[in-house]
């Protein structure tokens, strides 16, 4: 790829997924890698696997030996780990030289693809992001409030092994009598291959659920000389099923909610037509676009967003404000200061700092006085939602400030200090965690 691209990972339990975008050559598209398994990803090493960042790293060396530096990268990553991996999968893929790296999780990937695909008709409402994988479902209820997209709730659920894709290609290859094995999956991808959007496997699947005898000897995949049948993927099916609805229960409307969110429903077992279609029965199914396949929706999410083609929207839709004390007359006044306004602070961004008419706002810190920093977020209809309180440490800076937030790549933020006169390497930062959601109505 010699003209400038842009490139996302998505690194799952067995695989890497990775594609690429470039502005105004269509959408994003698969990469393709030696030792790939179509369909699947490149198979990441027996090292790697378990070890999510040695396995960023070993997808995005295998990239860059065969297509050289991309222009930016972004890492796609689950919500269970986004937290922990988020620093680190950055700095990993920042020290092999890639610029511009970010990460975003994957249902803001998804409702990035999404909005991209659909532009204006994408809707303002809340949307239901189901990403069901190899490991576990991931589920969030997202509103979009303004340029952002907010995770009202989250859940995950397993099948009953603890695993979800992963268990269930085992229970495949086992009906086959084959081992669980790298030459076991290549058979299980290449026979998907051959039944593009599971339709004939749904066909048969449903009917065997109608009348087990005599549809469940009907084979719907045939692995070299060895058959899988529906009574197979009958049989293992409802777990899965079950698991999907446990997560989307989870996370379901508030009581009194007029309407259930549309849902979009992506990840590898998203292709297993016998499972979208009982969620059909449930839930109104955000279709995603032709070209695009659901084991890889979230990296070709991610490629927008890398190749700067779609926003994700995980800019934080509050203000953030903090409470000050001026003296006026001899008396203590407080007032609010605001830090951020709605929009502005983004996971890995720089940092927002206050301003008074257009100029930057200055504070002078107390640290002797001791007295608790009271921060909050403008939720909705400016009823504040706050922050916990904290003291500013010993060895603050004395003279003037100005001050700020800044929200890292992991979603926790802090309140910047940074003095006036000496510049931005002296300056303190006091954790402030993630910031909050507004209780619901």
């Amino acid at each position: 790829m010699n003209a400038p691209h842009a490139l996302a990972l998505d690194v799952g339990t067995r695989y890497a997924r990775l594609a690429v975008a470039r502005p105004g050559t269509g959408p994003p598209r698969p990469v393709q890698l030696p030792g790939e398994v179509p369909g699947e990803g490149l198979p990441l090493s027996a090292e790697a696997r378990g070890r999510p960042v040695a396995a960023l790293r070993e997808a995005y060396g295998a990239y860059l030996a065969r297509y050289g530096p991309p222009t930016g990268a972004v890492v796609v990553l689950p919500r269970r780990t986004a937290r922990e991996l988020a620093g680190p999968a950055t700095a990993a893929l920042a020290a092999d030289g890639c610029p511009r790296v970010r990460v975003i999780g994957a249902a803001h990937a998804l409702l990035a693809l999404v909005r991209h695909a659909t532009g204006a008709a994408a809707g303002t409402g809340e949307y239901l992001v189901c990403d069901a994988g190899a490991r576990a479902v991931d589920a969030a209820r997202c509103s979009r409030t303004g340029p952002s997209v907010l995770l009202r709730a989250t859940a995950e659920a397993t099948g009953p092994s603890g695993l979800m894709g992963t268990a269930f290609d085992r229970a495949l290859l086992d009906a086959a009598g084959l081992p669980d094995d790298e030459e076991g999956h290549c058979r299980l991808a290449a026979a998907r291959l051959d039944d593009p959007g599971g339709r004939r496997l749904g066909l048969t699947v449903a009917k065997a659920m109608l009348r087990p005898d005599p549809f469940d000897d009907t084979v719907v995949y045939r692995l070299g000389d060895r058959d899988v049948t529906a009574g197979a993927v009958r049989t293992v099916l409802p777990s899965l099923i079950d698991a999907v609805r446990r997560a989307l229960a989870e996370i379901a409307a508030p009581p009194g909610a007029t309407e259930r969110p549309p849902l979009l429903l992506a990840g590898g077992l998203a292709r297993l037509e016998p499972l979208t279609r009982r969620l059909e029965e449930s839930h109104r199914l955000v279709p995603l676009p032709a070209e695009v396949d659901a084991g890889y929706a979230a990296v070709t999410g991610g490629a927008l967003v890398a190749a700067a083609l779609a926003d994700p929207g995980d800019r934080y839709p509050y203000a953030v404000r903090i409470s000050t004390h001026t003296r006026r007359a001899g008396r203590l006044h407080t007032e609010e200061l605001e830090l951020a306004a709605p929009g502005a602070l983004e996971p890995g961004g720089d940092t927002v700092f206050a301003a008074r008419g257009g100029r930057p706002a200055e504070v002078l810190p107390d640290a002797v006085a001791r007295r608790p920093l009271r921060i909050e977020a403008v939720g909705p209809e400016g009823r504040p939602v706050p922050l916990p309180d904290v003291a500013l440490p010993t060895g603050t800076p004395h003279g003037l400030c100005e001050v700020g937030v800044r929200v890292g790549a992991d979603g926790v933020a802090a309140l910047v200090l940074r003095p006036v006169a000496e510049g931005p390497d002296t300056e303190t930062r006091l954790p402030l965690g993630p910031l909050p959601v507004p209780p619901e109505t």
